[in-house]
């Protein structure tokens, strides 16, 4: 169906506040706020019946603020095309601008809305499945990063602290390490209970590297495989694939990965890698190869980590588990 309405909305925790867009006038059309929660999302749609807006002929484009926009996404999916969108994605596409405002934001995303009717995908919203991994994806990150305070507390500083406040350090970190388990299981569960995300966990583990962590953060952040197709988009998202840096013949710069990326996913796939350059003969071989021909620590393990991607994206596509090739050993 063509697009002929645009519509732009800046999400705040308690408030929407929509604009659709003139193409003619290149001005507002309507500008008005309602309440973030379904009450407001409701009157989003009669507002838009009422301004003789065509839902089956509209796009809407909202600028992404993690959670205060899942509510407004799980509400739009099936009744209306829409696109959440990077706030910077945004800023850097419509040029110079002046003054900042709500109304103003709404606006500048509806006309961003515009200018890229033809280029914009409508975004898939999570399933319910995906979403619970995700907040306990969350909950274990949170729990992990408590039990390292703990530890440095109890290996660091206990020759400085009170015996009392050491005991009381270790229970704590007693208690999370049996909240660590209890969260690992319940994650397993979850899997289990959907055949084709448990089918494609269990061919993840089958590449040397990868565990219950990196599993689960390929499925959730590729949508179990849905949202990014190809191994390459994945390694843009996550920051592992490289680009040129150059212009003309005087600007000559280092081929390199972008600081704009998923930096968590990264982080967790250095550990894949580290541990794939140990337990994996072909990537020994390789890690050692290339820092023979005098490439560096990081370079390797980068190429390393999208070597793990290509392989998760391929078991995936041939829904096969990985086999270690034997010459390698």
């Amino acid at each position: 169906m063509k697009r002929t309405w645009f519509i732009g909305i800046d999400i705040s925790k308690k408030t929407l506040d929509v604009v659709i867009y003139d193409q003619e006038k290149r001005i507002t059309k309507k500008h008005f706020k309602v309440s973030n929660e379904k009450k407001g999302f409701k009157e989003i749609l009669k507002t838009l019946k009422q301004e003789r807006v065509k839902v089956n002929q509209a796009f809407i484009c909202l600028e992404y603020c993690g959670i205060y926009g899942l509510e407004i996404g799980l509400f739009l999916q099936n009744k209306v095309d829409f696109s959440f969108i990077s706030p910077l994605h945004i800023k850097r596409s419509l040029g110079l601008t002046r003054g900042k405002n709500d109304k103003l934001d709404a606006y500048k995303i509806a006309r961003f809305c515009y200018l890229f009717r033809d280029e914009l995908k409508p975004t898939t919203m999570d399933s319910e499945i995906i979403l619970k991994l995700k907040n306990l994806m969350g909950e274990r990150n949170r729990v992990v990063k408590a039990s390292k305070t703990e530890k440095q507390v109890i290996n660091e500083l206990s020759s400085q602290l009170d015996r009392k406040t050491v005991k009381r350090a270790n229970k704590r970190l007693k208690l999370l390490q049996i909240d660590l388990k209890e969260i690992e299981v319940e994650i397993v569960e979850l899997i289990k209970s959907d055949n084709k995300i448990n089918k494609n966990y269990k061919l993840l583990l089958s590449i040397t590297g990868i565990g219950l962590v990196n599993a689960v953060i390929l499925i959730i952040y590729s949508n179990n495989f849905e949202g990014i197709p190809n191994a390459r988009s994945f390694a843009c998202y996550c920051g592992v694939a490289p680009f040129e840096y150059s212009s003309g013949t005087s600007i000559r710069g280092k081929t390199r990965v972008s600081n704009l990326a998923n930096k968590s996913v990264k982080a967790n796939l250095t550990n894949a890698a580290r541990s794939a350059i140990v337990h994996d003969n072909e990537l020994k071989i390789y890690y050692k190869r290339k820092r023979e021909e005098g490439k560096s620590h990081g370079t390797v393990i980068n190429a390393v980590k999208f070597k793990i991607i290509s392989r998760a994206y391929a078991v995936i596509n041939r829904q096969t588990p990985f086999v270690k090739i034997r010459q390698a050993g």
